[in-house]
Formats: structure tokens, sequence, C-alpha cells
């Protein structure tokens, strides 16, 4: 969990074969960017309490720059409620229980199956992910009823962050909670639709995700968002942008990967009814009560204590693409494997000893293949061929919220011995990566990271170390 000591459990195990001295560099630079992200000092930053009064707000961190704080007479307000959900909400969650403490009236957040609980009177509630379960639809029910039973006079802390797609994912009307495991395992596992893809068909199915403002009735709404986003991005990309509403949009993404007619008749019925009762909020809903939004966390905060450390390491520093999203895991992994080979042989594009960040989302598309594996694990097991015999070069890449695809393993760590040792251990690499089934293979080299659970979102971080001649 973010604030312990030490994030990467296995180190040494990783540690203890092939290029030891760049692998313990990789890791070090590992460990600073995982820790890098926690919201939890932020969120003291936006909510404080001074003579008597709430104070909520740090034009720093709004989604508005430059709105001032605003103050709240303690003795104004009837009810403080905090409700929420994804990987981050439970830090976040703490650090108002912290702040708060008994001033909240009552809380709900829903969290990933495997965090640690953190929260005292927040009742957390862990859920399924990737694919939603019953505690995803039980959390989202008390999420949604503490959204409702809100008003004028009470202030809601809407905590979020990514994950919470399916962590809090409450059928629409029609909808069972089986209709939405399929429509989840297609998108995510199936097709490999891009997050922002996936997200527009998931989030117009849910009751609960991006809808706060709808629910929430005359109290105060005050949004603290770990986002996996840059601060300054572009639109989300579709493939087929020819839609005019959520509902549109949802089935343009399904006929674009072909998948239209694989979904459960319930969904496809509900997406062509088009009730406007469940789409996102309108402007006029969102400006019913005071809305106040904030951007608690992100990936430049991984990006920049990755790279701080690494400098102090000596080391020559390039970020590559700190967003490096919906490109297939395999080539990207080839590429970069390449990319690290010129750096040895010519030098270039930067003087080593140096390291290359990336970061962002990179989906793996399985189909029916059984593998067990996850994008970062598949990335640099790719890239081991590209780096066969490189005297220097290591390569890790991990998920920041310390789950690579389905088990439990955050990423995994390559360098220029890997390759052979894959086919000393008894395997077919171009055989595995084409089953997707990167897990075994770098458990057996003991090279899979595990972190556990670390309690943030806020995508991937990839580091490309070469040590030089």
């Amino acid at each position: 969990m973010i604030g312990d000591t030490v994030q990467i459990k296995n180190r040494a195990e990783l540690t203890s074969h092939g290029n030891i001295a760049g692998r313990n560099a990789v890791l070090d630079i590992l460990e600073a960017g995982l820790k890098g992200p926690d919201p939890y000092d932020n969120i003291k930053r936006i909510v404080r309490l001074e003579n008597g009064k709430l104070i909520i707000g740090d034009p720093a961190l709004s989604f508005t720059p430059g709105v001032p704080p605003v103050e709240y007479d303690l003795k104004d307000i009837k009810h403080i409620y905090v409700a929420g959900g994804g990987k981050a909400a439970q830090r976040e969650a703490q650090a108002l229980e912290d702040l708060l403490g008994d001033l909240i009236t009552e809380g709900q957040v829903n969290t990933k199956k495997g965090d640690p609980l953190l929260c005292k009177k927040i009742n957390v509630t862990f859920a399924g992910h990737p694919i939603p379960d019953e505690d995803s639809v039980a959390g989202a029910q008390r999420i949604l009823d503490i959204y409702r039973k809100a008003r004028e006079g009470d202030i809601v802390f809407f905590v979020t962050s990514g994950g919470g797609t399916a962590l809090k994912a409450l059928p629409a009307p029609g909808i069972s909670l089986k209709d939405l495991q399929e429509v989840y395992r297609i998108l995510y596992f199936g097709c490999g639709a891009s997050m922002p893809e996936a997200n527009a068909v998931r989030n117009i199915m849910t009751i609960v995700r991006g809808k706060a403002a709808k629910h929430v009735k005359g109290a105060v709404l005050v949004e603290l968002q770990t986002t996996e986003n840059q601060p300054v991005a572009g639109a989300a990309v579709f493939k087929s942008p020819n839609y005019t509403n959520a509902y549109e949009r949802a089935i343009e993404v399904l006929e674009y990967y072909h998948i239209w007619d694989e979904m459960p008749e319930a969904v496809r019925a509900y997406l062509l009814k088009k009730d406007p009762a469940y789409l996102p909020p309108t402007p006029e809903e969102v400006k019913m009560r005071p809305y106040l939004r904030f951007r608690v966390m992100g990936p430049e905060y991984m990006f920049d204590a990755a790279e701080k450390k690494a400098k102090e390491m000596g080391l020559n520093v390039a970020v590559l693409a700190s967003s490096l999203n919906d490109v297939e895991a395999k080539p990207v992994g080839e590429v970069l494997g390449s990319i690290a080979e010129e750096e040895e042989i010519n030098g270039r594009p930067i003087k080593p000893p140096c390291v290359l960040l990336l970061g962002g989302e990179i989906p793996v598309a399985i189909g029916n293949e059984k593998g067990i594996g996850g994008r970062n694990q598949e990335m640099v097991l790719a890239a081991s061929p590209r780096i066969a015999g490189c005297k220097s070069v290591v390569m890790a890449s991990v998920d920041s919220d310390g789950t690579d695809g389905p088990g439990n393993f955050a990423g995994g760590i390559v360098d220029g011995d890997t390759f052979e040792r894959v086919k000393q251990a008894g395997f077919n690499l171009s055989e595995e990566l084409r089953h997707h089934n990167s897990t075994p293979v770098l458990q057996a080299l003991g090279d899979a990271i595990y972190t556990g659970n670390t309690g943030t979102n806020v995508r991937d971080l990839r580091v490309i170390y070469i040590g030089g001649k």
C-alpha cells in the first residue's frame, strides 16, 4: 500500500540473477515512481479545518484553475458524507477520515479486493475488478443511497479514481450482473477496446459511475479525483465517432469491434431504448448544487518521482511518452527493445548511462486464448529477443495499481540474458506470446514483479535502463 517503505516485495528474487546492477537501478526507479502518486497529502491540501470553518479548495488542484477556496462554517453544516470508489478511493477517504473524524456522518467507499482496510469510520466494500461481482453491486447501491439522502446544508465528498467502472457497477434496470460481466469480459479481454471506448459502453449501462451530479440534490458536491490522464489531455479517441449521445456512442463502439451481436439480448434492448433517465448529468443537472471539482493526483507525479530518482543516480533521463495508450503490448515491446538496442550500440537518442521512461495503458486482445498474463508482462517478454545479448540493458514495466491482468503480479523485468533463459527453461517464447501466457514464463524465471495492491491507479510505468559500454 502507498505509504509503506517497500513497494516491490520480491526484490531479492528479481536481483538474484542476470544484470544485477542494472536490475537494482531499474527497481530503485520503479520503487520511487510507485510511491509518487499517493493522493493522501493532496487531499489535505484541498480540505482543511481552521477556526471552526471547513475550507475546501486549492487553486493549483482545481479542475478550474485559479478558483479560490470556499469556506463553510461548521455550525451551518448538517451532515458530511463521503462516498465513491476506485483503486485510490480508499486512500483518499482515509485522508478525509483522518482530517474530519467524527464530523463525517456516514461514508461508503468501494475498493479492490486484496486491499488492506484503512478506514475506521467510513464503510469499505472490497469489490471485483476488472470484472464486477456481487460486492460491486452491493457497495454501489450503498453509495447511491448516500447520494440520494444528501440535502441542502449537507456536503458530499465524492472520492473517485480509475477502476470505478467495475468497482461501482450497479446495473441499470433490465440489465443483470451476469449481463454486465459478459460485456466487461468481451471489452476488457476479448477485443482489446481502448479504455475510453470500453468506458463508453460500460458507464451508460450502470447507475453510479460518472453520475454523482445526477443523484446528489441540493447538497454541496466535492469531487476528489485521482485521474489516469495527463493534466492537459486531448479528447478521448473513438475510432467510430458518429454518435450524438451516450447510447449511440456505446452502440458505435460495439459495432466497430463487431461485437454487437455478442452482447446479451438485455443489453442490446437497453441501449436501443435510449432511456434519458440514465444518461450522464446534463449541464443543468450539474448546476443544481455547488459542485467543486479537484484533480487530486495524476500520472505526472509518478513520472516526476521516477525522473528525480534517476537523476539522483547520475543517469541521463528521457520521457519518451508518458501516455502511450491503445497500442497492442507485443509490438510496443518489440519497438522498445529495438530502441534499447540502438542505445547500447550507438548511444542515441540520449547518451548512456541513461533511462527511458514511458507510461499509459497498452491493451492485450486475448480473444479465446486461455493464457495467464498481463499487458506489462507481455510487453517486456516481447522485448526480450530484441535485447538478447545486450550487456547493459534492463527493461521493466508495471501497472501502478499493483495488478497486471487477472493474476497477482504487477509486471515483469527482463535483460539481455532473458531470451536465452526462456529457452533453457523449456519455453517456446513465440508460442507463449501467441497464447498470451506471459505470467508462467516470468514466474519460472523469477522475473515477475510483485507489489500487492498499491492503493493508487495512474496507469503504467515502464523503465528502460542502458548502462553504457
